[in-house]
């Protein structure tokens, strides 16, 4: 299964994808959100990094400044941590810009990308059924990708209360899909489709809780995102990789086609105490 170089057209569809997904929790009334040609940013209440501050950015250098400045009083007035992502189509130059105000780098966060063209198809192991998420099992998806990606059990409510709020299965577009070994609910995932007529699709939330690891449900749940995605009639998935999940996406034919680096601002940039990311 071969992996694939983004050309500049799946490179923006990537960004676009990407920002849709990371603003959507932002549908909630109260949330902060600014969406148009030049920059995408979303402030929640929610004190999870992966869905407040800039994710996506096309600014004039004279703009960088203003725009960070903004983002962490809003974020700073909520508590929440707060980034600035440099992605994939971010102009040269914007990096070096927010280092200077002492944004900085905390992570790069490969993007990786497969050409849906393979027979490689999901199938699921004895005792182990996949099910796609419908509005009376959203609650059980919501609690296995919070506590999968760390968060501590009596913080789930919040990331749950939020994806009831910003749709319920079948009223975006995003599919959800969950596990189960016998009867539990062990591992998700879920597809996003990109622009329309950009033939590409953005796989998230791929996770399996810690006691239910080592035991195939990563790659199957990506595969059945995939699945999804190649139905839905995407030709090349785009996903972006955590260092548990690199491996696993390696193994089925993933490759790196560039990298996400995230800004936080400094400590010292915040008037008063910088928040917990919990």
């Amino acid at each position: 299964m071969p992996a694939v170089s983004l050309p500049d057209a799946l490179a923006d569809a990537h960004d676009t994808n990407y920002a849709d997904f990371s603003t959507g929790y932002a549908r909630r009334r109260g949330s902060e959100v600014h969406r148009d040609a030049s920059f995408d940013r979303a402030i929640i209440d929610l004190p999870a990094l992966p869905f407040n501050g800039v994710f996506r950015s096309h600014l004039q250098p004279s703009e960088i400044a203003r725009v960070a400045e903004e983002t962490l009083a809003l974020a700073a007035a909520r508590r929440v941590p707060v980034a600035f992502r440099v992605t994939l189509t971010t102009p040269a130059g914007t990096a070096g810009a927010l280092e200077a105000l002492s944004w900085h780098a905390s992570r790069q966060t490969p993007v990786m990308a497969i050409e849906l063209t393979s027979g490689l198809h999901a199938e699921a192991p004895r005792g182990i059924a996949v099910e796609e998420v419908s509005a009376a099992t959203l609650a059980e998806w919501s609690r296995v990708v919070a506590v999968s990606f760390g968060c501590p059990e009596e913080y789930v409510e919040g990331p749950a209360g939020y994806d009831r709020d910003v749709g319920l299965p079948g009223q975006t577009p995003m599919r959800r899909f969950l596990s189960r070994r016998d009867g539990e609910a062990v591992a998700a995932s879920a597809v996003l489709p990109g622009p329309r007529g950009s033939g590409l699709a953005g796989i998230y939330s791929v996770g399996t809780l810690e006691h239910a690891r080592g035991q195939g449900l990563g790659s199957l749940m990506t595969l059945v995102a995939m699945d999804a995605a190649r139905t839905g009639g995407a030709q090349v998935a785009v996903l972006q990789a955590s260092d548990l999940g690199r491996p696993v996406y390696e193994r089925l034919g993933f490759g790196t086609v560039g990298h996400i680096g995230v800004h936080q601002p400094a400590p010292e940039l915040y008037r008063s105490q910088p928040p917990l990311e919990r």
